[in-house]
């Protein structure tokens, strides 16, 4: 039987897919060395083999998986848990609940802050497709949770995409009601722009009108992406105002170009007429960003409003 050393030099000199899967697979049940590991991992991680994972592989990944939970001090952080289950996520098999049951539950806080929030994240997206109704107990948990993370903001958004599979949007508004606001003032504004974006075509225009309000008090740019978004998407005519007012009071240039680009993007008449009109009433500031706005508009009147643009800008 070859040893734990020459299965490595074999996997990083072999270079067929299921050639790659195996050596890893039979590498990976056999180690703990953390140097093997991590390499095992990033071999069956690459999209090539990742491809050729079945479930007759299932019962190294769930045994290794096991071990990390019987004996977590070997995987604090949740990483290596992480990437088995994201391998157990891709075979995709139902009996694999109770290891997704065992990644919702897990947190790891070091030394404050929690850095387990991907781990819970990919157990949460494993879990849904098998017991829906338990997934949404936990996404409307996991929104709003002071340990949602700083950086990518899941496991939060990865709750959003499972209560919108669902067909389950009350969480989300509460969200929006109570946390939204918090987790926009403190970096994770992407987050409360997926919930504004996450609504369903269905939500009342006037409910959503107050949630412009609170929203636009705040001017946070990521969180107003959203309700970009869904007014444009929605075409919630009653609401064109609020967006005029939304993009063109907001502080953050980069949210006034994103906002203009959107309106003229959405090829719709009432946009674009909006659009120019506001283009003829540009401050100087803004005059650039209508500009290019306007050389993707598609209205009858575009040239005659982007000549004049360019000669208040000096533009030849």
């Amino acid at each position: 039987m070859p040893t734990q050393t020459e299965l490595f030099k074999a996997l990083r000199a072999e270079t067929g897919i299921e050639s790659r899967r195996d050596i890893a697979l039979h590498l990976l049940a056999r180690s703990n060395s953390r140097q093997y590991l991590d390499e095992c991992l990033r071999v069956l991680k690459s999209s090539a083999v990742v491809a050729a994972l079945d479930e007759s592989h299932r019962p190294i990944l769930r045994e290794k998986c096991y071990g990390f939970y019987n004996d977590s001090k070997r995987d604090k952080a949740g990483i290596l848990r992480e990437s088995l289950t994201r391998l157990l996520v891709h075979i995709e098999h139902p009996d694999d609940i109770d290891l997704y049951q065992l990644g919702v539950e897990t947190y790891y806080l070091q030394p404050v802050d929690d850095v387990a929030q991907n781990l819970r994240a990919v157990a949460l997206a494993g879990m849904a497709p098998i017991d829906p109704a338990l997934a949404c107990l936990y996404a409307t948990r996991f929104l709003g949770e002071q340990f949602t993370s700083v950086f990518n903001c899941e496991p939060a958004m990865t709750a959003i995409d499972a209560l919108v599979a669902a067909n389950q949007r009350l969480p989300i508004y509460q969200f929006l009601l109570h946390s939204g606001e918090g987790m926009a003032r403190t970096g994770r504004g992407e987050l409360t722009g997926k919930a504004l974006e996450s609504l369903g075509e269905d939500f009342p225009p006037r409910l959503y009108e107050q949630l412009i309000e609170k929203y636009q008090a705040i001017d946070q740019p990521t969180a107003s992406m959203g309700i970009i978004n869904w007014v444009i998407d929605r075409r919630a005519e009653e609401l064109y105002d609020r967006l005029e007012s939304l993009i063109m009071t907001s502080k953050d240039v980069d949210l006034r170009r994103y906002g203009l680009v959107m309106m003229t993007a959405a090829r719709d008449d009432e946009l674009s007429e909006r659009l120019l009109r506001l283009a003829r009433l540009a401050r100087a500031d803004d005059i650039q960003l209508f500009i290019e706005a306007l050389e993707i508009c598609q209205h009858e009147e575009r040239d005659m409003t982007l000549a004049q643009l360019r000669r208040r800008a000096g533009i030849r």
